[in-house]
């Protein structure tokens, strides 16, 4: 009998790092890390490439802030100063950047070509938290690792209060995901009874007394809400 082909684990890994990166949740060593892997890795650099494509609607409802022009000019001449390059030189990079762009390409058809495998990567959901409030967040959970990953894009808690992270499943009471630390981006663990309702969960955010709420109920403002769904 003929083993089945499976999807290896650190495929599984290098999808979730990528889509971590992606929404910008890396931080310290390992973003310095994965950005280096970016540059010498094409198909690591392929799976952030598709993850930025796929996350690019999450942003839709983000006003954007058009710099001034005196700024935006600074900024490009910075990013992009002018340095003169040999002819023979400049040669030799346009003809590294065709072959990995072929490169690229043939990573990219490679599983057109291939029958799909029986064993899908596990899905991540994910989620755009916002409401009335100047509150955003972004959260991704990952089913494999059984945690969720926030990333705070806007706003905050008032001042003297806290956020408290709640799970909200048809016809039950919240259950609480604690108390959200004061960082932009932090990890939260998933009970495995709402990691099996991943698909009818919805996350909310609400704004409690220092500590948390009391009784294990909301007790404040909801501040954002967003439902979970898959990528």
């Amino acid at each position: 009998m003929t083993d089945q082909p499976h999807t290896p684990p650190e495929d599984q890994d290098d999808d979730f790092l990528a889509a971590e990166y992606a929404l910008g949740l890396t931080e310290g060593e390992m973003l310095a890390r994965i950005q280096q892997r970016i540059v010498t890795d094409i198909g690591f650099a392929a799976r952030v490439a598709g993850w930025n494509e796929r996350l690019v609607a999450m942003t839709d409802d983000i006003v954007p802030v058009s710099p001034r022009k005196r700024a935006k000019k600074a900024l490009m001449a910075r990013l992009f100063p002018k340095v003169y390059v040999p002819l023979m030189q400049r040669l030799w990079v346009w003809k590294g950047i065709t072959f990995a762009a072929i490169a690229l390409l043939a990573y990219i058809a490679m599983p057109l070509l291939r029958p799909p495998a029986p064993d899908a990567v596990a899905p991540l959901y994910a989620t755009q938290m916002s409401g009335e409030s100047t509150l955003q967040v972004l959260a991704v959970a990952d089913t494999t690792r059984g945690d969720l990953a926030l990333r705070r894009v806007a706003g905050g808690a008032p001042e003297g209060r806290v956020l408290q992270l709640w799970a909200l499943l048809p016809d039950q009471a919240p259950i609480s995901l604690g108390v959200l630390p004061e960082d932009d981006v932090t990890r939260v663990a998933l009970p495995a009874d709402l990691l099996a309702q991943i698909d009818v969960l919805t996350l909310a955010i609400s704004e409690e007394p220092q500590g948390g709420a009391p009784d294990g109920v909301p007790t404040g403002s909801i501040l954002a809400v967003g439902e979970v769904s898959a990528l």
